[in-house]
């Protein structure tokens, strides 16, 4: 790809799919997934770090090429989903000692949700659970910690990082309650400028060549704190 425009990269500020460290560094799991994907295909990426709402402004005017993020409605008014990345579980938990077994289960406890987030129409939408909006999922995580809530909602990958955070391991938490499955797509601008048919394809065969072989989970199994 000597001579290409570098493809321009936004990548949401949410840890810990992305965001900078204390030195300025954009780190996270889509960060890193990129930099696979640049080894694997030789393409180059300029990344840089934004909030939700400006990436997916800077797709609808095409000042970023492609940006990793969930499939949505609103999504696939300003981007093409080309190549799928990872898939995450979404739960509710408490802490050890509150297990959910049933939706039921949910009634009557305080549930902190990171603002803006939604998981599933029916827990969404439900007046009769008890939520709280939290900033993030740094804060939900910390709500139940201090026992500010009794639950927590969000992807399972999230949840967990924010424990380890806090020098916390999962093992804490009770029987989580499965909510669903989101999964996370290349997205391509419809006003991509710098995008062809060859660069895509490269793309797509990029990103199956490292499912198959295990890199992108390795990347999600460091942030889940497993071990093997």
């Amino acid at each position: 790809m000597c001579g290409a425009a570098p493809l321009q990269v936004s990548v949401f500020d949410l840890p810990p799919f992305g965001g900078r460290n204390a030195d300025g560094q954009i780190v996270g799991i889509i960060p890193e997934i990129l930099t696979e994907i640049e080894h694997e295909t030789g393409l180059v990426f300029e990344k840089k770090v934004v909030p939700y709402k400006r990436m997916f402004h800077e797709l609808k005017t095409g000042e970023s090429d492609l940006a990793i993020f969930f499939r949505s409605t609103k999504g696939e008014e300003i981007a093409s989903s080309k190549a799928r990345i990872y898939t995450l579980r979404n739960v509710v938990v408490g802490k050890a000692g509150i297990d959910l077994l049933w939706y039921s289960d949910l009634l009557g406890h305080t549930i902190s949700v990171p603002a803006g987030t939604g998981y599933y129409d029916k827990f969404d939408n439900d007046q009769r659970l008890k939520k709280i909006h939290a900033r993030g999922f740094s804060s939900a995580v910390n709500q139940l910690l201090a026992d500010r809530v009794s639950l927590v909602a969000g992807p399972e990958i999230s949840i967990n990082y924010h424990l380890m955070q806090q020098g916390k391991t999962p093992d804490i938490l009770g029987e989580a309650f499965f909510l669903s499955y989101s999964s996370a797509w290349i997205q391509v601008s419809h006003k991509s400028q710098n995008m062809s048919p060859e660069i895509l394809q490269k793309i797509v065969t990029g990103v199956k060549n490292l499912h198959n072989k295990g890199v992108i989970e390795a990347i999600l199994r460091k942030y889940k704190g497993a071990t093997s």
